[in-house]
This record gives structure tokens, sequence and C-alpha cells, in this order.
């Protein structure tokens, strides 16, 4: 309620010292000095105002202090250790509370790309249960500019599993779980898909929300919504990983802080 209140102070604030210049500029003035001086604290004013509607509630800050691990490569059933709790208290148990936080990283961007690494965290009543992260053998060279990106060699996935081999395990860390990821309407869905029907691995309907979606819809003063800018907005993070685990984490904790707008 207070952001609405902070935004009308500012246009207020804004107006009334646009009025006082145009005042000055028109009509003699009895004491300049004053009314300078009152232009001078509108204008502060209306900045601090300003800086308050856009500035993220404690509640955010408080959110993306409880940063979840990062997760090593391990087996999809491998739990990992419970960390503190990730999402709101007000937040319905076993609804939006519950899900599978996903991310994969790949050889490019084009409808030709393959999946090089698979990274999951399962959310469990606000904590990470468990996490997944596969390196996958994608039967292609890794383009030099994507190894510069994520650290990711030709090297690393020799000897790893195919994505055929990959994605079924994949599929039963996720299990019914709702997914939830950045761009993943757009990108991680379509290149899973495309991956699958490439090895005739299936894919199955599943329920998910885009983080990109939900932060250009909640957070329009925003120029950007890319991950790194909303792990800066919401002080998580300065920097994205570009890891599939790391930035899966980093992906729940930024869908908690939009739950809670």
């Amino acid at each position: 309620m207070k952001k609405p209140i902070y935004l009308i102070l500012a246009v207020f604030c804004a107006l009334t010292g646009i009025y006082g210049i145009y005042d000055i500029l028109t009509t003699k003035q009895d004491d300049l000095a004053a009314s300078i001086v009152a232009i001078l604290i509108l204008t502060f004013l209306s900045w601090l105002f300003l800086h308050l509607f856009l500035k993220p509630g404690p509640r955010h800050k408080q959110q993306a202090a409880n940063t979840l691990e990062s997760s090593q490569e391990a087996p999809s059933d491998a739990p990992a250790a419970e960390t503190a709790p990730i999402v709101h208290p007000k937040c319905k148990k076993g609804s939006d509370g519950d899900y599978v936080s996903i991310d994969i990283e790949t050889t490019g961007l084009g409808r030709d790309a393959r999946i090089i690494e698979l990274g999951a965290v399962r959310i469990r009543r606000g904590r990470k249960v468990a996490s997944y992260s596969q390196l996958v053998n994608p039967e292609v060279p890794i383009p030099a500019k994507v190894t510069q990106i994520t650290g990711i060699t030709d090297r690393d996935v020799k000897g790893k599993p195919t994505i055929d081999k990959a994605l079924p395990r994949f599929y039963a860390f996720c299990g019914k779980d709702m997914w939830i990821g950045h761009n993943i309407r757009r990108f991680d869905i379509p290149v899973i898909a495309r991956e699958a029907q490439r090895v005739g691995a299936g894919m199955s309907d599943v329920s998910f929300y885009d983080t990109m979606e939900l932060s250009q819809a909640l957070l329009p003063q925003l120029d950007r919504h890319r991950v790194v800018d909303l792990i800066r907005y919401f002080h998580i993070a300065k920097t994205e990983r570009h890891r599939a685990a790391d930035d899966a984490a980093q992906t729940a904790q930024i869908f908690e802080c939009l739950k809670q707008i």
C-alpha cells in the first residue's frame, strides 16, 4: 500500500518544483533565494519518494538472504542438505510452496541447440530437499563461446550420459511437480521437447510458472528481466553462475520473491 503513496508524493513534489521554476522565470520574486531553496528541497523529496517506490521491500531482502546452496553433480535421487526456508511464512503449504525449479545449459540458442547440462532443485514446504545436476554429452562440439560462459568443455562431457539416458533420470527427479523456470516457456521446455523428440525419449505435459513472465507483469518498472537483473534487484547475488543447478536455485529464490509482491 505504501508504494502507490510514494509514487503519488514523488509526482506531486516534481510537479510542484516544476511550477516553482516556471514561477521564478515568469514573475518577480521578493525572496529569490528562498524560492530556489524550496525548489531544491522539492527536487530532493521527489527523488527520495521515487527511490522508495522502486526499492524492494524488506521482505525481499530477508527472502534473498536465505540463499540456496549450490549443488554438485549428483544422481537425481541424491538428497541435498536442508537450507533455511525460502518460502514466506504465509505461503500455502502443499501448493506453490512445493515444486521443482529447473534450468538447462545448451550448445546455443537456435533450434539445433543441444543440452549439455540439466539441473533442478526440489522444494518442499520452503526447503530445498534434493538437487539434480547432470552433465550431458551432446555428441557435437561445444562452441567456444558457450564454454566461455558456462565453463563446460568437450572434455567435461566426454563419457557423460547422452540425452536419451539423462532425460529419463531428469523426469524421474522432477516427478509430477510443477516446474519453475526463467524463460521456460520459450526456451527450456521447447529445447527439452525437441531433444526428447530427437532421441525418442518422450515428454509428458507439465504445468509450470515462468519467472520471466511473472517479473514482466509484476515489475514493469524494470528495463530488463534477465536472471541477473532480478537477482540484483532482490539482492540475491551480483552475478549469474550459468550452471544449471546453480541457476535453478537462483530461479527458485526469484520465484519466492515474486510471490510476495
